[in-house]
Formats: structure tokens, sequence, C-alpha cells
């Protein structure tokens, strides 16, 4: 086995025991969390054993429904507790998932109301199916050429632009000729709670 492939599989096996973890935590069993999120208990199960890998819009999911940071179901160590505010500096290492880069960026003690991702995009990566969950998303294009497919329509989306959608409808992230650097943001709806990823 590869040296890389040891390292995804580790990362994987981590995202789904951190999962595990805090569903634990939060003291719902799996029948429990498929219900607050749609996803059905079987697919859970595989995730939370590493047989799949979250995808970003599933980890969205799970960080609302189970009431902490991406940045925990990835790995990143908690912040600090002792005041509402929290600074990225930007050198915090990234999380490989569903082919994507991904560095988490966003959190304080209370917050959850939004989540913001830094990622970098390959333009080789392989897109797989269309997200969908509730809230918004704002996406800001760092450098390169972001491709959204958003409601089966592609748009293309320059450096120093900005795109800002609803999430309810499908879709997805891929990059053009080099790889593209986004900062997404993303905001619960008014239900409060993020659905399932379809």
């Amino acid at each position: 086995m590869a040296p890389a492939q040891l390292v995804n599989e580790h990362a994987l096996s981590s995202i789904g025991e951190r999962l595990k973890a805090a569903r634990e935590q939060a003291g719902y069993t799996l029948d429990e969390l498929a219900t607050l999120t749609g996803l059905s208990k079987a697919h859970l199960s595989r995730l939370e054993s590493a047989e799949r890998q979250p995808s970003i819009a599933a980890l969205l999911t799970f960080a609302a429904a189970l009431r902490v940071p991406v940045g925990r179901l990835l790995g990143e160590e908690d912040i600090d507790s002792s005041t509402p505010l929290s600074v990225y500096s930007g050198g915090e290492a990234p999380h490989e998932v569903a082919g994507l880069n991904v560095v988490a960026c966003s959190g304080y003690p209370g917050s959850g109301a939004l989540e913001a991702l830094r990622m970098t995009i390959s333009p080789e990566r392989i897109p797989g199916p269309p997200a969908r969950h509730h809230g918004e998303e704002w996406v800001y294009v760092v450098s390169g050429t972001l491709v959204l497919d958003y409601d089966g329509r592609p748009y293309s989306v320059p450096a120093g632009s900005c795109a800002h959608f609803d999430a309810e409808n499908p879709h997805r992230l891929g990059a053009e000729n080099v790889p593209a650097e986004v900062l997404v943001v993303a905001a619960q709806g008014p239900r409060g709670l993020w659905g399932a990823h379809r």
C-alpha cells in the first residue's frame, strides 16, 4: 500500500472516529442522528466506520446537528473558550475531504450560525454528485477560477469575484485550468438545522 493511500485511509478513519465521538458526546443514537440530518442510518454507519468519506455538505450538516464546529470533525484542536473571539492565522494545516484541501477558519465558543472554510480545488478533481443543504453559501475566489455548477448550469467565477446562493439548490465546486483557492461561508437557514446532503 502506498504511503499516500495510508495517509488518506488514516484521515478517513479519523473523521469517522471523530464523528462517532461527537455523536456519542451529544447523546444521539445513529437512528436519532439519521432523523436529524435526513441521512440514512446505514449511510451514517458507513461514515463512522470509514467505509465512506463525508462530503463538505455532510460535514456542515453533522456540525450543525451535533453543535460542534466543522474543525473538530476535521481534527483541529478546540478553540480557547475564555473569550467569544477566535483568530485564524492562515497557517492552519489543510485536511483532505472529498478530494478538496480544506481548512476550517471559523468558530468561537457558542457560535453556530455560520461556518467558514478555506478550500483549494484542483482542476483534476473529479467532482462528486451535487450537494444540497438548508441555508445559503457565499463563496469568494482568492485565486484561480472557480467553476460553480449551480442548479445544473455552470458559472465561471474569476479571482476577486464572489457568488452568493441558496444552498437548497444542487451545487458543486470545480476549478478551471489551475487550482482555485476559495473562501466558503455557509449559513444556516431559518429552520436552524442543516438538511441532508442529497
